[in-house]
């Protein structure tokens, strides 16, 4: 047949019949097991190992959670009823938030751009191939779910069988979640909806971490007691039913969406791929700036163009302006931002106040390491600093300027939280220094003879990594967490900021 007599139609009798998903799987599976070059042994000393890990950590986790749920059941302060009273409405719409924004970055449904070129393209059921991956996405969840839930209810005195419930309830809302974001994957106008609805409950975390801070006394308000007394009942039928009535609830669910699954579009499930595939050789480098640009790299390119803006200014004032600009542009990153001050606020209302100017420079490090993505790139990159003609060190400062400010606003709205001029300032010196140190630190160094451990040989300079930025965070809040004059609060931020400023930045 040729091109003049029209398309080319699928005949089985030609070209044979199309296989189904479980026998091209099967096939696949066989053809690799052909072509392993390790023995099963060899395959199972690492399981051992992985497996010995996780219980030593499990033991030792689960020792430290029953110590303190033995202590959170005993107290009966009135931080401890803030604690068991607000700390469930504001985690539970944190987790659903971060469940929905994490999977849509993914997708949650992925596949590599082999898989999307050999097999998507194929006339083979795209839902039973997409199947797998869906499962594993919807376990995985459900899992850590029932895990942080256990945890974080352990940790506010539930006894065993609250503790059970309310791991059971959460895990299903967070699957109820997933399943709602495979949902939201097959078309972009449900993608931005999906969003919306996890701003809304971020703002909905707000809300009772401020009351949280501000209520004089708790015990007013009988509104918000129907969830402590829910943690504090041991076992009742009603929880259990519950319980298993939102399992069944789940697995309908989740049974119903993957009958769908052939609606997904291949662009999507293929950037999912990708951006697994990045963050995974991120991950292996140790490198915790190359998370965040992977992230706003995939952002970008579903993007694909912007409104351009003519600068203003010169030298300096140019660069300033532009930063300001382009911050601007992802506006997302500013709320997400500025609702994490209910870090803060939540430890302040809960009574923890030693722990509040360490819990808000950790969130403001969080908050403000994201807009300092444009210092990153001029610090990797030596043919953009020539052609700006600026020193590095100069033009270090100068990028630094608008996420400086954002880092002094936040901490300015941390203040009622904190208490302190003198920490709060210490806190502000200490977000700004250490996100600038590890936007502008160099690529991880692979020179040097490697190191022994039991992932295998490592190179000695990623262990330096993940530590750059917090030093100096750690180096800042120092006085405040000795409880020195404040003076001295006062001083040490000052000199750090001073010295992180006037040395100039290694290149690769």
């Amino acid at each position: 047949m040729t091109a003049a007599d029209g398309l080319v139609e699928f005949d089985p009798a030609d070209f044979g019949a199309i296989p189904s998903s479980r026998a091209l799987r099967q096939w696949m599976r066989t053809t690799r097991r052909k072509h392993a070059d390790r023995s099963f042994w060899e395959i199972f000393e690492d399981v051992y190992l992985v497996l010995f890990t996780l219980a030593m950590a499990g033991a030792t986790g689960g020792n430290v959670v029953r110590h303190l749920n033995s202590n959170a059941a005993g107290c009966a302060s009135l931080g401890c009823h803030r604690l068991t009273s607000w700390l469930p409405w504001i985690v539970i719409p944190l987790l659903l938030a971060t469940t929905l924004r994490v999977l849509l970055a993914v997708g949650p449904v992925s596949a590599s751009r082999a898989t999307g070129f050999w097999l998507l393209a194929t006339p083979v059921n795209r839902a039973a191939l997409l199947r797998p991956a869906y499962r594993l996405v919807i376990a995985t969840v459900g899992v850590v779910g029932v895990i942080v839930g256990g945890i974080i209810w352990a940790l506010l005195g539930a006894p065993v069988s609250g503790v059970f419930e309310a791991a059971v309830l959460i895990g299903a809302a967070l699957v109820c979640a997933a399943v709602a974001t495979a949902w939201a994957q097959q078309t972009v106008r449900r993608t931005w909806w999906a969003l919306r609805i996890a701003d809304v409950l971020l703002l909905a975390a707000v809300v009772p971490a401020v009351v949280l801070a501000l209520r004089p006394d708790p015990t007013k308000g009988a509104t918000v007691e129907t969830l402590s007394m829910y943690v504090s009942t041991s076992g009742s039928n009603t929880g259990l039913l519950l319980a298993a009535a939102a399992v069944l609830v789940c697995l309908a669910l989740a049974f119903v969406m993957s009958r769908t699954l052939d609606r997904l579009g291949r662009i999507s499930v293929i950037a999912g791929g990708e951006l697994l595939a990045g963050l995974a050789g991120a991950a292996s480098s140790l490198d915790i700036s190359m998370l965040g640009d992977v992230i706003a790299g995939r952002h970008w390119r579903l993007k694909g163009r912007v409104r351009s803006h003519r600068g203003r200014g010169a030298n300096g004032a140019a660069i300033v302006q532009r930063e300001f600009h382009r911050i601007l542009r992802w506006p997302r990153r500013l709320a997400v931002a500025f609702a994490l001050l209910v870090v803060p606020y939540a430890v302040h209302g809960a009574g923890f106040h030693v722990l509040v100017p360490i819990a808000a420079a950790i969130a403001g490090f969080i908050a403000v390491r994201p807009l300092l993505d444009g210092l990153r790139t001029a610090c990797r990159s030596t043919g953009l600093v020539r052609a700006l003609g600026w020193d590095l060190r100069d033009l270090r400062i100068v990028m630094a300027v608008v996420p400086a400010a954002v880092a002094v606003v936040w901490a300015a709205c941390a203040f009622p939280a904190i208490g302190s001029a003198a920490s709060t300032f210490a806190v502000a010196a200490g977000i700004i220094s250490g996100t600038v140190r590890q936007a502008s630190a160099r690529p991880p160094s692979y020179a040097g003879p490697l190191v022994t451990s039991p992932m295998g040989a490592i190179p000695p300079g990623l262990f330096s990594q993940p530590a750059r930025g917090f030093d100096l965070l750690v180096v800042c809040l120092a006085p405040v967490l000795l409880n020195l004059p404040g003076l001295w609060v006062t001083v040490i931020p000052a000199v750090v900021l001073m010295l992180m400023f006037s040395v100039r930045p290694k290149t690769a």
